[in-house]
């Protein structure tokens, strides 16, 4: 018998401060950003895709280099590198019926912010919503 994995996610509601959703809303932005120069990244080199190894450097510097993007916690663009390279193996698999990665656009897009720590927050439930 097959066993199935199965991904498990809370998305929880915030009551949060208008500086604090406004440091949210700029990392949200940036990781819609970094979607988009992965994306550049990844397809326009002459034919060549680039390496998760490649994608990694340019992410770091990336970073180092551009005032806004380093508002984004570095697991947070690991996230989002990690998205991407999956958003190319399910394209690319016979089985699962993906469209191909496109960018990202800053209206239809919803943001969001993946934080690979969430489960240390602890985060008290108000109600059974």
């Amino acid at each position: 018998m097959e066993t199935v994995k199965q991904a498990r996610a809370h998305v929880a509601r915030l009551e949060l401060s208008n500086a604090q959703a406004a440091v949210l809303d700029g990392q949200a932005h940036a990781a819609r950003a970094l979607w988009n120069l992965l994306h550049e990244y990844f397809t326009f080199r002459q034919g060549r895709f680039a390496t998760l190894k490649d994608c990694d450097a340019a992410i770091r510097q990336a970073r180092r280099e551009i005032d806004w993007l380093g508002q984004l916690p570095a697991q947070a663009a690991q996230a989002v590198l990690k998205t991407y390279r999956q958003a190319w193996v399910n394209f690319f698999n016979p089985d699962h019926p993906a469209d191909r990665p496109t960018f990202k656009t800053r209206h239809r897009s919803r943001p969001a912010v993946d934080v690979p720590q969430a489960s240390a927050l602890r985060i008290a439930r108000i109600n059974r919503r």
